[in-house]
Formats: C-alpha cells, structure tokens, sequence
C-alpha cells in the first residue's frame, strides 16, 4: 500500500501482499530481491504493493540501520514491513494479512518457511481467500534439486500430497522455468510466464559499450560475482583454473553465506600449482556491479541453474561476455555471439572455453563485448516483460474500492 497500510482507508487499485525474504534496501541475497522490487515499481501504479520481508540482509549484521522493524513503512512505491524475528511467527503472518486483505498473495520463493510455505498454509484457511501466486525463482531446476536432494524431494511429496501445487498460480520466469515446474508437479498446474523485470539497470548505460580494450599475448582478466553458495559453484571455476594454458586470473567477488563451502573453496585454491591465479574480491554493492563487471574480460559463471540470472544481464550491460552454465534462460548467448554454455559440473569444458576466449585477438573480443551489450539492451528493451507481468495479476484481481 502505497499510502497507507490502514484497511479503512479507500482503494482504488487492486491489493497484492508480497512475502519476501529479502527487498530494499537488502542486496546480498541477489537477483530475488532485484526481481520483485522492479515487480512492485513496475506496476505500483496499478495495484496497491504492500511488502513482506526481512529487517535483515547480513544475518550476522543484525538489522540493517536505514529500515524501520516492526512497523508498516514507505520504500518506493510500496508499503513495507520489515520483520524484526529472524523467523517470523505465524501469528505474525496472519495479523498482517488480515491488514492488508489482499486480494491476490505474492510469495518470492517455494521452500522458504517463514516466507513461502507459513504465508501459503494460513491463505488456505482464511475465509475469504485471496489468490496466490509462487514464483520458484529457479529453485526447481534440476541442478538446484540436486542439493539437498532428499530433504526437497521430501517437501515436495509433502506439497504434492497437500495439494498445494494446485493451491496456486506458478510464475515462471520463462518457457524454460515452467518445463521446470511442470516436470516436478505435472503438465496441469496453473502457470503463466512473465520475464523477471530489472529496475534502472538501462538508466545508467552508454550509448554503445568500450570495445578497444587492449590485449597483452593469451592474458584475460575473468570474475566471479555471486553469493558463495553450492549452487552457484564456484568450485567448478576454480578448478577449471589449473586446466587453462595461458595468462588468466581469476577473481571472485560476493557474499559469503555458507562458510563450509567456502573453505571447501579455500582448500581447492591452496592446493593448485599456483594459488595467486585467484583471488578473492569481497562483496559488491549493488549499484556498483555493472562498473565492477565492466573491469573484466570475460565472466565465468558456472552455476547449477537460474530461473532468470541477474548478474548475468548485469554483465552483459558492461560488455563482459559470460560463460554460464546451460541450466540457465541464457540459451541466446551462443547464437548471438555475446559468450558460452557450459557443463557445469565439468571443469575442462569451462577451461577450454576460457581458452577459447584467451586465444583471440582483440578484433574478436571487442566483437563479443559489442554483442554482450546488444544483447543486454535487447533484453532490456522487450516491450512484452511488464505486460505479461501486468497480465498475471490482472488475471486474479478486480478494481474495487472499500
């Protein structure tokens, strides 16, 4: 709610609850946090936004300084709750439910407990129910379902028996996201595809992208940029690193939220021939990822699936052409020249990529940095993205005024 998150005051525009785990001012969650925060700007104009999330970004951080705990506040065009517990109660959940009265329920995430699944569970026994959407936000991509693998296939037996998968509407980022979710719940779920937007990341561009960036024999500079998690593999980028011949550091930038996996990390760097050839970059603020991208050659992003992939747009934007790994929507990378698919459970096919990429000359590369900025303009110009997010809501909501 735009204005106020008082029910008694009237509505013009249709309301929608997000539950989120992560929103602004938060950013090292990543692209969900991005996803649904350009969701709600994008159309605040035509339904009334009230948001659900987190008072936390850095769990070991406490509360983040610029948000207000406990209490509706004004982010944007949204209202925005900022739960002060790092688990919210379900008491909690449905007191701001029945403030809001939403007529359609917005949940960012498919096997977050405080976030997803309590907030789906007590729609499903409100007398009036409100419609709910689930974005899965790439957690039912085949890679992604091989971490935990037998904790999520339990959950998702559990969902199935309940009868939740029919309980809502799936938005899938693309086709790609949706033979996702009809592979694990059946071809009959509702579903309806609309691209993940991207707030004012083509605010910032130039009209064309540096291409004379100068070579030095086989040198690259490559970069990793994302949180350091499982699933976004890193570990498969490091040891690709001994496999490539020629001059090629590799740098790596993000949070780090399971600290096990990193120190997995540590101990594969310390034992390579050549433990300099990486090095770690700390974490990036958000509005200064595209710079940061822009200061490398090549991207190398060998994650294990992503419903949409962020970073990988971002780096497109700075004219860093990318290696990603093929679980992803980036199926045009190939074809357009802007970079490579990649095996991601495979080290040598990444090497030979990135060998591939040192062995040209600078014609070549200043061609692939042009097509890495084309495509990203490409994606962020598509007339279709807010019309068939637009499109999802208006197929559950009404104009009504209390």
């Amino acid at each position: 709610m735009a204005s106020d998150p008082d029910p008694k005051v009237a509505r013009i525009k249709p309301p929608v609850t997000v539950f989120t785990r992560s929103y602004p001012p938060a950013f090292l969650r990543g692209g969900p946090a991005r996803s649904v925060h350009a969701l709600v700007e994008a159309l605040a104009a035509e339904f009334e936004f009230s948001v659900v999330t987190s008072s936390f970004d850095d769990m070991t951080a406490g509360t983040m300084q610029s948000v207000k705990p406990g209490q509706w506040s004004i982010f944007g065009h949204a209202a925005v709750w900022y739960e002060h517990r790092q688990r919210m109660p379900a008491r909690t959940i449905a007191r701001l439910l029945r403030e809001t009265k939403p007529q359609v329920v917005y949940l960012n995430s498919l096997f977050d407990y405080s976030f997803a699944i309590l907030p789906l569970l007590i729609t499903q026994s409100i007398s009036r129910r409100p419609s709910v959407i689930l974005a899965p936000r790439g957690e039912l991509s085949p890679g992604a379902l091989t971490l935990k693998h037998r904790k999520k296939q339990a959950f998702i037996a559990v969902f199935r028996l309940l009868r939740l998968h029919r309980a809502v509407t799936w938005h899938a980022s693309t086709s790609h996201e949706k033979a996702d979710i009809e592979r694990v719940f059946g071809v009959s779920v509702r579903s309806h595809v609309a691209i993940d937007l991207r707030a004012g990341l083509d605010d910032g561009l130039a009209e064309s992208v540096e291409t004379d960036r100068p070579t030095q024999g086989q040198s690259a500079s490559l970069v990793f940029l994302s949180r350091i998690v499982p699933k976004k593999n890193v570990a498969a980028a490091i040891r690709a690193m001994p496999l490539v011949d020629g001059d090629a550091h590799l740098t790596i930038a993000g949070p780090i939220e399971d600290t096990k996996y990193w120190k997995h990390c540590l101990a594969l760097i310390a034992n390579m021939a050549d433990p300099e050839l990486i090095k770690y970059g700390g974490v990036v603020p958000a509005d200064e990822v595209v710079a940061f991208l822009g200061r490398f050659d090549l991207f190398v992003f060998p994650t294990l699936g992503e419903n949409f992939g962020h970073v990988v747009l971002e780096s497109l934007a700075a004219g860093t052409p990318v290696i990603v790994g093929r679980d992803t929507p980036w199926r045009q990378l190939e074809a357009t020249g802007a970079g490579w698919l990649c095996d991601p459970t495979n080290p040598k096919e990444i090497a030979d990529l990135i060998k591939q990429f040192t062995s040209m000359d600078d014609a070549a590369r200043a061609r692939m940095r042009e097509a890495a900025y084309r495509l990203a303009r490409e994606v962020l110009n598509d007339p279709n993205a807010i019309n068939s997010n637009r499109s999802m809501f208006q197929a559950h909501t009404f104009s009504w005024s209390a």
